[in-house]
């Protein structure tokens, strides 16, 4: 796949996740702005955004903290973390990567809290550079990704919507083209929407198990 192909698939996902969900919350709550600013919001973007701009000015960060083989050669496990606060698209790529961030996380601040989003987008971030440990690389839109889209998994099962299925569909389509592909975005979709699935049964086994007990303590 070509860059120019790869960037517009990409902006494409990300639109759908973004309409998928500010679409769902407006349906929900029309008084209320489909993004929300939170200060969790602002410190995730900043742990991203300080590391990547300061790159810049000091290029050799990137050698020391991307994600390559001194990960399994030489058990240098921490670059899972440092490479996705480092950047490997150039000014231009940085720039992007951190205006999408910031985006995502006004979308996703009015659907989720920060117990759920930030370990979602921890994990995500680990997860996707876990899965692609034999391409050398950084950058933080992988997690961004994953993010989007266990929100949208997330955002779909609380209430169904016609834009939020059609976001849906367009990212696992995505994904899935992106796997085949073989780009690293995509193993990064399709793992964020297996964690929105946990998270959504997890969610409501602890319903069920709360509805039960306190059938259980209703007295006869």
């Amino acid at each position: 796949m070509n860059p120019v192909t790869e960037s517009l698939v990409l902006w494409v996902a990300f639109a759908a996740g973004w309409l998928a969900i500010a679409s769902a919350m407006l349906m929900r709550e029309p008084s209320r702005a489909p993004v929300r600013f939170t200060w969790w919001g602002l410190i995730l973007w900043l742990i991203v955004a300080i590391p990547s701009l300061v790159q810049m000015a000091v290029p050799d960060l990137l050698e020391l903290g991307m994600r390559d083989d001194a990960i399994l050669e030489h058990g240098q496990w921490w670059r899972l973390a440092t490479a996705n606060v480092l950047q490997d698209g150039g000014v231009a790529g940085t720039l992007s990567n951190l205006s999408i961030l910031a985006v995502t996380l006004l979308i996703v601040g009015r659907a989720l809290s920060a117990a759920l989003a930030v370990p979602i987008y921890i994990v995500g971030g680990i997860g996707s550079m876990m899965l692609q440990l034999s391409h050398p690389g950084a950058g933080n839109s992988m997690a961004t990704l994953a993010l989007l889209a266990a929100t949208v998994v997330l955002v779909l099962a609380r209430r169904p919507r016609p834009s939020t299925v059609i976001g849906f569909g367009l990212l696992t389509l995505i994904g899935i083209a992106l796997t085949v592909l073989g780009n690293e975005h995509g193993p990064a979709i399709l793992l964020g929407l297996a964690m929105g699935v946990i998270i959504r049964a997890v969610q409501h086994l602890r319903r069920r198990g709360t509805a039960a007990t306190r059938t259980e303590q209703t007295p006869a």
